[in-house]
């Protein structure tokens, strides 16, 4: 059930250049979450009516934690926050990644902030065999990795610097024939979606992508976040990434 609840601080830490990880905590319990959901923050000290959508990058039965990117003058607001400030938030929102029994093995490719859904994968579906690909532009850019302690990690740069040189997703065709899995996740910016499909297509290996659309309301109201989907019978319609996603399938989705 969603709901607008009032969060305390608990943390604010910085991970990386420009990541922030904030984790949020209540006084109740809250609502029952799924990785690749959503909450849809607001920020405080602004004049805006909008809030702020971020992934449920970790969470339990009384706190959340998100991942928090500075990319304008909202995310640079919220990163400023301190211990035990209060902020409204509500959630969970969206649909997230859903895994049958047939998905035993599992690859995950993030990018950046991207990352940071998939991590709540291995929370929620914690008897699967994982391999995760996050990709990075060099050694100063890389966080998040510590929360894939339950996946075989490759860090991928693209300078080299550390770990594997190159895209996440060429580090994953290589395990492919090896580690045949069941099913790719991906999330990431849209040339990684782009590169994503383009594998799901080549290996025959299904994929599901937890999209990073700009959003307004957060509910499906105001249609920011419309993104193309393509019919069963070939025809392409719009579909919300709030209400309707924010994961769909990368064979279904236009990119």
């Amino acid at each position: 059930m969603i709901q607008d609840i009032n969060l305390k601080v608990g943390y604010n830490k910085r991970l990386a250049e420009g990541i922030h990880e904030i984790k949020l905590i209540s006084e109740r319990r809250l609502p029952v979450m799924h990785c690749g959901q959503f909450l849809h923050l607001k920020v405080n000290g602004l004049a805006t009516v909008l809030r702020r959508p971020f992934c449920l990058y970790k969470f339990d039965a009384t706190s959340v934690t998100i991942a928090v990117a500075v990319v304008g003058r909202g995310t640079e607001e919220i990163c400023r926050c301190r211990p035990g400030d209060i902020m409204s938030a509500v959630l969970p929102l969206g649909n997230g990644f859903i895994l049958g029994s047939e998905h035993r093995k599992i690859a995950l490719i993030g990018g950046g902030i991207g990352c940071a859904p998939l991590a709540a994968v291995g929370l929620c579906y914690p008897d699967r065999e994982y391999r995760a690909y996050l990709g990075f532009s060099s050694k100063e850019k890389v966080c998040l990795t510590e929360q894939f302690a339950f996946a075989k990690t490759t860090v991928c740069t693209d300078d080299g610097s550390v770990g594997y040189r190159g895209y996440p997703t060429d580090a994953c065709r290589a395990d492919i024939p090896s580690f045949k899995p069941d099913v790719i996740l991906v999330c990431g910016a849209e040339g990684l979606m782009r590169a994503a499909a383009k594998l799901c297509l080549e290996t025959g290996v299904p994929g599901y992508v937890s999209t990073e659309s700009r959003m307004g309301c957060g509910v499906g109201a105001c249609l920011v976040c419309a993104c193309a989907v393509k019919n069963p019978d070939g025809t392409v319609s719009n579909k919300r990434a709030c209400a309707d996603g924010p994961v769909f399938s990368l064979k279904e989705l236009v990119l």
